[in-house]
């Protein structure tokens, strides 16, 4: 029988449990350095089990996008009238970064939804489901950015100590990945008509952000790449690996936007991760 002490303590340690702190936030983010032994063994055993017996593994991926990427670049360059040796290159490298982006986040929208029976059945940290398809992404993104080295060979661009930066501008993306992937995640998993909403918005950003245009090339549009946190994304990646170096406003717009993210990530992640198992 419930009592109105018992009826207190509950509500107490509802309240505790909502209660936001920072000891909580690295108790629960904290299975993304404890257990990354895990997380990397599940996303390698995906990629091995996905290409077992086939001629070229997970280089066929690599292929069949750097195909793609070259059609698609080749007709969108002559459509555009831009000049290949500069446009190509350009596109090539933004369509192998924007790959990386597009395809965690479209399979976030599922990744909880999908790992259901296993968050109910297994005491596992959440986190563990959503940096298993991360790095099962980037294993995939390891093996595009390859083509990198090849399109310099045809179409040759000049580089300097600059493309080091562009380590620093991956890095940068790699936190936006797994941050607005566990965003993405928490909320379609709550409410399942995100998904179809999630995938018209890439195809939206696919097209506003400067992957198959370049920003020097639009006129009366600016505002497009300045409130785009895609375009800072790719310009601190993109920028140094074709020798252009970006500008201070574009780093700091770029790690202010991933830190923004980043906390927003953190507060949903420690404030509802406990529900999730009534929402798979």
């Amino acid at each position: 029988m419930t009592t109105v002490t018992d009826g207190e303590v509950e509500r107490i340690v509802v309240a505790d449990r909502r209660r936001i702190s920072w000891a909580r936030c690295r108790e629960d983010i904290a299975p993304f350095v404890t257990r990354h032994v895990t997380w990397r063994a599940l996303a390698a055993g995906d990629i091995r089990s996905k290409y077992r017996r086939t001629l070229l593994g997970p280089w066929w991926i690599t292929a069949t996008n750097a195909i793609t990427a070259l059609i698609m670049g080749s007709v969108a360059g002559r459509f555009l009238g831009a000049d290949m040796k500069t446009y190509l290159p350009h596109f090539m490298v933004s369509m192998t970064i924007w790959g990386f982006i597009s395809s965690s986040l479209s399979e976030a929208c599922y990744t909880m939804i999908n790992a259901g029976g296993m968050i109910k059945a297994v005491d596992m940290p959440i986190l563990i489901h959503i940096m298993r398809m991360v790095q099962r992404n980037l294993i995939i993104f390891l093996h595009n950015i390859a083509i990198i080295p090849f399109i310099w060979l045809v179409y040759p661009w000049s580089i300097g100590f600059g493309a080091l930066f562009g380590i620093i501008g991956l890095m940068i993306v790699y936190v936006f990945v797994v941050s607005a992937s566990v965003v993405v995640s928490m909320i379609c998993v709550r409410y399942r008509d995100v998904p179809p909403v999630m995938a018209a918005v890439l195809q939206l950003l696919f097209f506003i952000s400067p992957i198959i245009w370049e920003p020097s090339h639009i006129r009366g549009g600016e505002f497009i790449v300045a409130i785009n946190p895609i375009a800072y994304l790719l310009a601190v990646t993109r920028g140094p690996l074709m020798g252009d170096v970006p500008n201070l406003a574009t780093w700091a717009g770029a790690i202010g936007f991933v830190a923004v993210l980043t906390a927003a990530m953190i507060y949903i992640y420690t404030r509802y991760r406990s529900r999730v198992v009534y929402w798979a």
